[in-house]
């Protein structure tokens, strides 16, 4: 079992390094009703920067629970905060949480 998920855990790790330049970050913190404190390299995104967050949807019991990305709403990266964090501002009504993730918008 340990040797499988050490398994599962490299190739997705090799994945990773690999697939497109797909700036992905996390919710750290929830400020406020809006604004979000995002994991996310400052390399990565700039001030004014469109971005999608996501949450995931899961169902079932342990042995059969699947989970699947659902779209959340739209933000905007309002602040560089530091080397490793942004401020994201969620537009008016977008629900959120410590835990959901925002993709950048690669148009």
């Amino acid at each position: 079992m340990k040797s499988t998920l050490i398994f599962y855990v490299a190739v997705v790790s090799i994945l990773g390094g690999c697939a497109s330049k797909l700036h992905r970050g996390v919710v750290a913190m929830k400020v406020d009703e809006r604004i979000a404190h995002v994991g996310l390299n400052k390399e990565e995104v700039s001030v004014g920067d469109h971005v999608q967050l996501y949450g995931n949807k899961c169902s079932g019991v342990k042995e059969t629970r699947t989970c699947m990305k659902v779209s959340k709403g739209h933000g905007l990266v309002k602040e560089i905060i530091s080397d490793n964090y942004v401020a994201v501002k969620f537009d008016e009504g977008v629900s959120f949480e410590e835990g959901d993730f925002i993709e950048k918008h690669l148009h």
